[in-house]
């Protein structure tokens, strides 16, 4: 019969509370995921920051005494009063130097492994919750 396809209203307005309540409840879902998510961002930069701050201070200190010990090699040169005494000094300064920068792209080295571990740690992104719409998933009507 044709009243076998005919949908009460009261039918209707069921469904469509029980429609509303389901994407009041994905919604929130989808909201405390992305608030997740975001902050996870947020420490993962300001992780980055610091990091970053704390390379340009290490850098900054290397470069200082870089300087300071290429015034005292120039002092000493000054004070020389032999060709073998300059090649000396000269010699002495470029082991120095060598050892001194071998030791920071260690120090380095490693300071930008923790930095890379502090950053990544917190910026594994939530999963999305499974009620909610999945990325790509399109809308059915």
């Amino acid at each position: 019969m044709a009243s076998d396809n005919v949908t009460s209203i009261q039918e209707v307005a069921f469904s469509m509370r029980e429609a509303e309540g389901k994407l009041r409840r994905d919604c929130a879902d989808m909201s405390a995921w992305y608030q997740r998510n975001v902050g996870t961002a947020l420490r993962s930069g300001q992780a980055a920051i610091c990091g970053l701050q704390e390379m340009t201070g290490a850098l900054l200190a290397f470069w200082q005494s870089r300087a300071k010990d290429g015034l005292t090699a120039g002092q000493q040169f000054a004070a020389c009063e032999s060709p073998e005494a300059a090649l000396e000094i000269q010699l002495e300064y470029a082991k120095a130097m060598l050892q001194a920068y071998t030791d920071e792209f260690g120090r380095l080295h490693a300071l930008s492994g923790r930095i890379l571990a502090d950053v990544l740690v917190p910026a594994r992104p939530a999963v999305a919750p499974k009620s909610g719409p999945q990325p790509g998933a399109t809308l059915a009507a």
